[in-house]
């Protein structure tokens, strides 16, 4: 990552700072920035196949713009900004701004993190713009204090427990932050539950054409692991599951329903081989189709109830 003046000049980055060309295809990387007496740029732009996501940490009367060609966006501190890959091309810093800038490779920053912070890393990763969150100036103090731990580690990686200690920080990072996404989120209930009432309503129509979850992220006009993680979250299954379960359970209504032959109820549902069909249903019920529906029938004959699913029934 360069950092130059508005003469074009660019300038070396201070004591502790590891810009992208330095950290190369590392997954995680640092810089701290330090005020300066002219604005600089950061290019944040990056050529490699897994982009970089940010986290800016700005501090207290530091002002930054976030640009692109033909938008910026101006951004004052104390906040916590969230730029997600692709989103924004340089930071204009001013003169005198403090701050620091965390650079996460897209899609492989996770291996840094515990299982335990899975969550936050989905809800983050997922985040389709840029994020900019007020805080107080306590809270940035404490961030700051991680990103520059995680750049001195990166520094001398060869020291004890460098990546122990960098997970750790990183971690902190991820969970003060998510923390601040999970509690502006909770105002934004209904429209998480809105997305799941479209998201169930799109599955009505269209569970027969074996679309993926990234098919119907796609009509949503979100990521398909935002989608995960609110499935996830308010459904506890995953979408892939709550696909899968739709037409599993559309499959024993129609046997349970009459004589019609397997073959077409296969067809019926979107599958062109019976035998694949026959497979898929017995993954989800543990029963071939004509057993399941022989067992049903002598159920009904007895006078019991229908066999119970080994899923949780499409809500």
């Amino acid at each position: 990552m360069d950092a130059s003046g508005r003469d074009g000049q660019v300038r070396r980055g201070v004591a502790g700072t590891v810009s992208a060309a330095a950290s190369g295809a590392a997954p995680v990387g640092a810089e701290l920035i330090r005020p300066h007496y002219v604005a600089r740029r950061w290019m944040l732009s990056s050529k490699a196949a897994r982009p970089f996501i940010h986290l800016l940490c700005l501090h207290e009367g530091a002002s930054i713009d976030v640009g692109e060609p033909g938008r910026t966006m101006a951004f004052t501190g104390p906040a916590i900004v969230w730029l997600p890959a692709g989103s924004a091309e340089y930071l204009e810093v001013s003169a005198g701004a403090t701050a620091e800038l965390l650079q996460l490779r897209a899609g492989i920053w996770h291996r840094y993190l515990p299982p335990s912070a899975e969550p936050a890393y989905l809800a983050l990763e997922a985040a389709g713009g840029i994020m900019a969150l007020p805080v107080e100036p306590d809270l940035v103090t404490t961030m700051s204090r991680s990103i520059a731990a995680i750049a001195a580690e990166i520094a001398s990686p060869a020291r004890s427990a460098a990546a122990s200690i960098m997970s750790a920080e990183l971690t902190l990072c991820v969970l003060r932050l998510w923390r601040l996404f999970a509690d502006s989120d909770r105002n934004e209930e209904g429209s998480s539950a809105e997305i799941l009432s479209r998201f169930r309503r799109l599955l009505e129509e269209r569970y027969q054409q074996h679309l993926r979850v990234s098919d119907y992220a796609k009509l949503l006009g979100m990521t398909p692991d935002r989608l995960h993680a609110l499935c996830s979250r308010e459904l506890k299954r995953s979408p892939s599951e709550l696909i899968q379960q739709r037409v599993v359970k559309e499959a024993a209504t129609r046997l349970e329903a009459g004589t019609v032959a397997v073959k077409q109820i296969a067809f019926a549902l979107g599958f062109k081989d019976t035998a694949y069909f026959s497979r898929f249903f017995r993954k989800h019920t543990g029963e071939a189709p004509g057993v399941w529906r022989r067992r049903v029938a002598a159920r009904s004959r007895a006078g019991q109830s229908r066999p119970t699913l080994n899923f949780a029934d499409w809500p």
